[in-house]
């Protein structure tokens, strides 16, 4: 069939609106009709030649939308369902799979290069992690569509695609937040404002908001913080203001500076939870010695 898509020609380019061509869905897979897509932090790195893509490609990975056409073999999902896409198609048979990890599956296809049903002019499009949802409607494995209540409005559930998930199960997966913990969110985007409503849930007694825009730390009081401060010294100023460092502290931006500043301000025996993309070239630095005070550093990808 013929769809539109947002096609990205090369890096730091505008996207060029084009018919394109999308197969039917083969055995397992299932064709979905986008009802919304969110514009992810890692769709812009992309765009910008910080992630490795193959132009042209349609990026796009957080949508939701209505299942039109089903493959044979597909049980689980009809057409008309109401659908979250994932970009965490998990084999089930991987080490990490057999360990429950299944968003550290071996098997994710995160691109699908030559692979992918979607064409135009006679040659495949990549699709930014495996699904492409800047475009009208996507084929993907049934595997990467979840059934979701179907009165939901679409621009809410499409972030749960990859933002609400990535924030909110970083603090709640990876940090693992325990009832009267102190939290520090570095970073109040659509990631950092799910993480704060993580810590909330889980019983965060103290939650703050780093960001140096005043919108986004009200914003951020709106959604569970206590205390919200901008980011200059602000490792020193938590420390003081919690007689020795945060539980826990989760940054949300994808800088070296905030990830070392996650790591600075919390305290001996506390977790920093590196959520934000930096690029691949960029190496982290931090005093290997402060590691024997039981400070651990770990990274998160898609909530744990």
């Amino acid at each position: 069939m013929k769809t539109q898509a947002a096609i990205a020609h090369a890096s730091n380019k505008p996207f060029v609106i084009e018919e394109v061509e999308l197969l039917d869905p083969k055995e397992g897979e299932v064709r979905v009709k986008i009802s919304a897509c969110g514009i992810c932090r890692s769709d812009l790195s992309a765009l910008e030649g910080k992630e490795t893509v193959e132009f042209p490609v349609v990026l796009g990975h957080e949508a939701a939308g209505i299942i039109e056409a089903v493959g044979n073999g597909v049980s689980a999902l009809k057409e008309g369902d109401t659908v979250v896409l994932s970009w965490t198609p998990e084999c089930g048979a991987c080490a990490a799979c057999i360990r429950g990890q299944v968003h550290l599956c071996a098997g994710i296809n995160m691109t699908t290069g030559s692979q992918g049903p979607l064409s135009l002019g006679g040659v495949t499009l990549d699709r930014f992690m495996g699904l492409g949802a800047f475009c009208e409607h996507v084929v993907v494995p049934q595997k990467m569509a979840v059934n979701v209540q179907s009165n939901l409005l679409p621009e809410h559930t499409c972030l749960i695609g990859c933002g609400v998930t990535t924030g909110f199960g970083a603090a709640v997966n990876t940090a693992g937040i325990r009832w009267g913990e102190t939290v520090a969110v570095l970073g109040c985007g659509g990631v950092g404002l799910a993480a704060i409503q993580g810590a909330r849930i889980a019983g965060a007694s103290r939650i703050f908001a780093v960001d140096p825009i005043a919108q986004r730390r009200n914003v951020a009081r709106q959604v569970g913080a206590t205390e919200t401060l901008a980011p200059e010294d602000v490792p020193k100023r938590i420390i003081q203001m919690t007689a020795g460092g945060v539980d826990c502290a989760i940054e949300c931006v994808g800088n070296i500076a905030t990830m070392q500043d996650a790591f600075h301000m919390i305290r001996d025996g506390g977790r920093a939870i590196v959520v934000g993309l930096p690029a691949f070239t960029e190496k982290l630095d931090i005093p290997a010695i402060m590691l024997l005070r039981e400070k651990k550093l770990t990274g998160s990808i898609y909530g744990s």
